[in-house]
C-alpha cells in the first residue's frame, strides 16, 4: 500500500515557520490514531453492525448501496426462535462488541495498536475470520472494512496543519 498522502513546499519564508510544527506532529502519529482515527472508523464498522451491512455516512445520514447476504431460511427461523430479534452477525454481541471504540482503546476481544507511524487494529474473536472470509455454507458479510484513502488522508493533512478536519465522515459499504 502507497502513502496517504504527500505534499511538496516551495521554499518561502513564510512556509518555513510552520514547517516546524507539521514535522513534529508527523514524527508522532498515534494521537491521530487515537483521537482522530479510531473513533471514526469504529463508529462506521458499529453502523454497519447496526444496519447489517448498510452503509450510512455519519455527516449526512444518507444511506448508501448495499446490505449483508441475508440469513439462509432455514438459519434464520432458527434464529428466530433461539435469539429472537438478533441481527445479522450479531448472536451473542461478542463480535460487535470486539470492535465498540469507548475513547481509549477497543471492547474486550478487539485490540487497537497505535505507534508512531502506524496503526493495527481488529479482534480477537475466533469466529470472525468466517464471517468475513465466508465458508462453503456462509457468504462473505464485510464487517471491518479497508480505511479508504480518499477519505483519511485528507483528514490527516488537516490534522498535521492542525487544523480542524471539515469534510465528510467516512462511510463503507459491503
Amino acid at each position: 500500500m502507497g502513502n496517504l498522502f504527500s505534499f511538496d513546499v516551495k521554499s518561502d519564508t513564510k512556509t518555513g515557520s510552520g514547517l516546524g510544527s507539521i514535522s513534529a506532529r508527523a514524527q508522532n502519529l498515534k494521537p491521530f490514531w487515537t483521537k482522530e482515527f479510531a473513533p471514526r472508523y469504529f463508529a462506521a464498522v458499529q453502523d454497519l453492525f447496526d444496519l447489517e451491512g448498510q452503509s450510512r455516512s455519519m455527516a449526512t445520514g444518507q444511506f448508501g448501496p448495499g446490505h449483508w447476504a441475508p440469513l439462509s431460511p432455514v438459519y434464520r427461523a432458527w434464529k428466530e426462535r433461539h435469539f429472537p430479534g438478533k441481527k445479522i452477525l450479531e448472536r451473542t454481541g461478542k463480535l460487535k462488541e470486539s470492535l465498540e471504540w469507548n475513547g481509549r482503546r477497543l471492547g474486550r476481544y478487539g485490540f487497537f495498536q497505535a505507534t508512531t507511524d502506524s496503526v493495527v487494529f481488529g479482534t480477537d474473536v475466533p469466529y470472525a475470520k468466517y464471517h468475513k472470509s465466508g465458508t462453503p455454507r456462509m457468504p462473505a458479510r464485510e464487517f471491518l472494512p479497508v480505511p479508504d484513502a480518499k477519505y483519511w488522508a485528507p483528514l490527516m493533512k488537516q490534522w498535521l496543519l492542525g487544523g480542524e478536519y471539515q469534510g465528510r465522515e467516512p462511510h463503507y459499504t459491503s
